[in-house]
């Protein structure tokens, strides 16, 4: 039996170093493109995190069904699953409490 890694929320070489720029050498693009992509993986990444959450919700509830059934014999097995279940399902709401904060800190500030 193999515990699968938790993949990691971005790999570390994909980050690029910021560099400073002005507004006056910032090119006037109106059409977009660059958000519209960001926007689309950005949105394609939380959907397949979400996805994945909910598939381990999915598998942890199935096997404690195996379990009360008596149709599983290893439960290691069982509490493996429901500890992944748990812990994805904590990340999240973790998650979603720092996105609330940081968007609550921004509502605050003054212009």
């Amino acid at each position: 039996m193999s515990i699968q890694p938790i993949a990691p929320i971005m790999p570390l070489g994909a980050l690029s170093p910021i560099t400073p720029t002005s507004l006056e050498s910032t090119p006037n693009s109106s059409s977009g493109s660059g958000t519209q992509k960001a926007t689309t993986d950005f949105s394609k990444f939380l959907n397949d995190a979400l996805g994945q959450v909910d598939a381990l919700q999915t598998n942890a509830d199935a096997a404690s069904l195996q379990l009360a059934t008596g149709k599983v014999q290893d439960m290691s097995a069982v509490m493996v699953a429901l500890e992944k279940a748990s812990m994805s399902l904590s990340l999240t709401v973790s998650v979603r409490d720092k996105v609330l904060d940081a968007y609550n800190q921004v509502m605050r500030m003054q212009m």
